[in-house]
């Protein structure tokens, strides 16, 4: 068994607040794990906003991006991962609609 399948099985064990650390720190398997934990409810939150799956494909990505660029500034003081994931879901699809 290699070491990439075994941190594999590893990361998906780890919460999200260890996978957003992982991130920050450039970690591209973390990040994977992050999205595939996720894609479904941001999908579907961007989806219901917008009501347009073609664009809510594209906030999707855009939202996992942005977590991506700022999993460093995550401050689990002020709210869990999945309200500050959904938040800005939120307000991407938001600024799409205006």
């Amino acid at each position: 068994m290699s070491i990439v399948v075994l941190w594999s099985t590893h990361a998906e064990r780890l919460d999200d607040e260890a996978l957003l650390t992982a991130m920050a720190l450039g970690d591209h398997r973390a990040a994977a794990v992050f999205v595939r934990r996720h894609q479904r409810s941001v999908y579907g939150l961007a989806v219901t906003i917008c009501r347009d799956a073609v664009l809510g494909e594209d906030l999707a990505q855009q939202t996992f991006e942005r977590i991506w660029r700022h999993a460093g500034s995550f401050d689990a003081r002020r709210g869990s991962v999945r309200v500050w994931m959904m938040t800005i879901c939120r307000r991407l699809c938001i600024v799409a609609l205006r």
